[in-house]
């Protein structure tokens, strides 16, 4: 008896291996990816991810599902992907600033520089001031001579302490010399509702989110960061820089970068990477990015990988001059 149930054991063994040892070696991916981002939805990341993300499940061959995460000025979504396993199946649409200037703010489970490492950076974009267009002021210059006339009566929303929005509007306060009472949202989606609502009555956004509503006469844009127009937006063009309004130290370009977990087995990485670089020829994606007014600057994950330390170390100056730590 003993006999014949090991030989039925050593045949359910036998013919049972093969199908363990194919599926420990299945190609990658071979089920759902799972993207996190770290910020509310509606905001430029999320509009972005919904469109990329179904273009990507065609060339991965498998669902790429969208997760939002937002909460401490993007460290929640950085922190769960930071403790997932590190198999490729969990990855990171962030940016720049919640990879490189948040986490020298406070204290954070992960060490964003050893920790995580570039898939590919999609893009840039230079954030906007925007307000209601009902507000009493039409212009950057109507606004900052309003704000000096009722100190720490406005309401400037933002998507998190040190984030996309908050760090240029820091920038420009204090360089405009006025008071203001900084609110903070769980991303650029529920900042845009706040503003839209009248709860908050100044802003930043980018074009991606804000257009529609500037198209419809609902918000104005009062300037854009940086000393260069928007001179190839047909929607914008006209918006002045905050260098030429006089504010040359107010200056914010969010790049959006996808990212995996540092020990993400090689191969897998790879594919990731390959994947990316693959949708840059995708007829789907350039129409989906021509139809929200976004510009592709893509730059392959290793190569950005080689200029973080240096933002990096940008942004801790950054900090210190805003600061005075």
């Amino acid at each position: 008896m003993k006999k014949a149930m090991f030989a039925v054991l050593v045949t359910f063994v036998f013919l049972v291996s093969p199908i363990l040892i194919v599926d420990g070696h299945a190609k990658f991916p071979n089920r759902p990816v799972t993207l996190v981002l770290p910020v509310g939805a509606g905001g430029s990341h999320d509009l972005h991810a919904r469109g990329i993300t179904g273009i990507m499940s065609d060339i991965l061959g498998q669902p790429m599902i969208v997760k939002l995460l937002p909460g401490g000025a993007g460290m929640r979504g950085h922190a769960f992907v930071n403790s997932a396993k590190p198999d490729g199946y969990t990855i990171l649409f962030t940016s720049n600033g919640f990879d490189q200037l948040v986490p020298q703010t406070r204290k954070v489970p992960f060490n964003s520089l050893k920790d995580f490492t570039a898939i590919a950076k999609l893009n840039h974009a230079q954030p906007l001031f925007i307000s209601l267009s009902n507000k009493p002021w039409k212009n950057m210059k109507q606004f900052v001579a309003y704000a000096k006339k009722n100190p720490g009566k406005i309401n400037f929303g933002h998507s998190g302490v040190w984030g996309a929005i908050h760090t240029p509007a820091m920038q420009f306060v204090k360089a405009a010399g006025i008071k203001v009472n900084f609110i903070p949202h769980k991303g650029g989606g529920p900042t845009l509702r706040a503003l839209l609502s009248g709860q908050d009555d100044i802003t930043m956004g980018f074009t991606t989110q804000s257009r529609p509503h500037v198209k419809s006469g609902k918000v104005i844009a009062l300037a854009v960061t940086g000393d260069k127009r928007l001179s190839k937006d047909k929607d914008f063009k006209n918006v002045p820089s905050a260098a030429e309004l006089g504010f040359k130290g107010v200056s914010f370009k969010m790049e959006r970068i996808f990212m995996a977990p540092a020990k993400t087995p090689a191969d897998r990485l790879a594919t990731l990477r390959g994947a990316f670089e693959k949708i840059l020829k995708n007829k789907s994606f350039k129409r989906f990015m021509r139809s929200i007014g976004e510009k592709v600057q893509f730059v392959k994950g290793a190569d950005y990988n080689k200029v973080r330390k240096e933002r990096y170390d940008g942004f801790t100056q950054l900090i210190k001059a805003m600061t005075g730590k």
